[in-house]
């Protein structure tokens, strides 16, 4: 198989074939299961203006699968047969579809993959029923749901100002009502491409044999063109940001606090300081505003709002969000989180809580790669995203080794930064305390 580009880093393989195609392999030894993912580099900033929701519903109608191929709707394809497992994903840059089988089934899934790749070729029928299945998406987990869409949908209109990342990346129905076959092929061929696109292969299996196997498998579509995959840069926030969304479904009120973070891909030691710091936070929130104080019932502070920290080209957003009682409003939360911001800005953590937050988040990060399909998509998104699948097996290192002064730097960060607050009403609740309108959602 003629490769234009091979290395290796410790027990991962990269190679890309001539048509373009990044593949990572990571055989492990011992296992009778394989995972296969395939990652795009088209998520749902690159929606053309007019059309939100399109990578999505594209999504859905290429894990559809084409009539007459190995990739059947759903999981009735290999995984399905095989008891295995089938999901697909669209995030803010990538959309990836991943699979799990039995050891002996690669090939299958493999074909599957290439099936897809190959092109879904729509039809009406298949567009309307997909567009269903979105829209009821969106009813199950936005609109018919208690915090629905709260904060990841809701804070980025109030953060940003172009259309790339403010607009939901979930869909409008009414926009889509009239997209055709024929537009969703077109945007298809324009990105979906096996030059934007990663392969990656883990699991049960013999390295040399999966590599022929993919050449061949693989080396028959057609190299296309790459499109431009960066949103264009935004201006950062000249003033504070207030916004306010009433939830005829939330039990209690709640407040999200949004920054933008630095670009992990020109300063990865700055962005896990505030990975760190996220959590630092969130631990230091619940223990005074849950444990203590009694008028908090949830906090979570998170880096990258779809798909977690490492899934998004910048900008990429820290988001802490309280949800509390009525006894305390906007500005108590804020000035709380205003609190141990400047008091880690000032003082920085104890070396001991810095390490104890790390290991915690490091044990997480690791318990939760355990799952095959969870390292499948965590390679693909390293290779793809930050052009090094092997980031994956240092960045727990890299976040052990982050020190008390990089927390702090990235504390006066966050302290000097113009940043969104975003107060959800339940409905029929009134806040004790007023909402400041500095600057209007919008």
């Amino acid at each position: 198989m003629r490769s234009a580009r091979t290395s290796a880093t410790g027990r991962l393989q990269r190679f890309t074939l001539p048509n373009g195609l990044r593949v990572v392999l990571a055989p492990e030894q011992g296992t009778g299961v394989c995972a296969v993912g395939l990652r795009y580099g088209v998520g749902f900033r690159d929606d053309p203006p007019g059309r939100p929701g399109l990578v999505h519903l594209l999504e859905h109608l290429m894990f559809r699968g084409r009539p007459g191929t190995s990739d059947d709707p759903g999981a009735a394809g290999v995984p399905g047969r095989a008891g295995g497992y089938a999901n697909a994903a669209t995030g803010q840059d990538s959309t990836d579809f991943h699979q799990v089988v039995p050891a002996g089934l690669l090939a299958g899934a493999l074909a599957a993959e290439h099936d897809r790749m190959a092109g879904p070729r729509p039809n009406a029928a298949a567009l309307a029923t997909e567009r269903d299945v979105v829209a009821e998406e969106i009813r199950r987990n936005v609109t018919g749901r208690p915090y629905g869409g709260f904060p990841k949908s809701l804070l980025p209109p109030l953060l940003y100002r172009s259309y790339a990342h403010t607009h939901d990346g979930y869909g409008d129905m009414a926009a889509l009502a009239d997209v055709t076959p024929q537009e969703c092929q077109d945007f298809f061929d324009r990105h979906h491409t096996p030059g934007n696109a990663v392969l990656t292969v883990v699991g049960g299996f013999d390295p040399e044999t999966v590599r022929r196997l993919i050449g061949r498998r693989f080396g028959d579509l057609p190299a296309r063109p790459v499109p431009p995959g960066e949103a264009p840069p935004e201006p950062e926030p000249v003033t504070d940001r207030y916004g306010r969304h009433t939830d005829p479904l939330a039990p209690l009120p709640a407040v999200c606090v949004g920054y933008r973070l630095p670009d992990p891909a020109a300063d990865l030691t700055g962005y896990l300081a505030h990975v760190l710091l996220a959590a630092l936070v969130e631990q230091r929130l619940r223990g005074r505003l849950v444990a203590r104080e009694n008028t908090a019932v949830a906090v979570t502070a998170d880096c990258g709002l779809v798909g977690g920290p490492f899934a998004a080209r910048h900008p990429v957003t820290l988001a802490c969000t309280v949800t509390h009682t009525e006894t305390i409003g906007t500005d108590a939360v804020v000035s709380a989180l205003d609190a141990e911001l400047a008091a880690l800005a000032g003082h920085g953590p104890d070396p001991d809580e810095l390490l104890l937050v790390a290991n915690r988040w490091i044990s997480g990060l690791l318990r939760h790669h355990d799952a095959p399909h969870v390292r499948v998509r965590s390679l693909g998104a390293f290779e793809l995203i930050h052009a090094d699948a092997a980031l994956y097996e240092r960045v727990p290192r890299l976040l052990a080794t982050t020190t008390p002064a990089a927390v702090v730097r990235a504390a006066r960060r966050l302290c000097d930064a113009h940043r969104a607050v975003l107060t959800l009403v339940a409905e029929s609740r009134h806040p004790r305390t007023p909402l400041p309108h500095r600057e209007a959602l919008g």
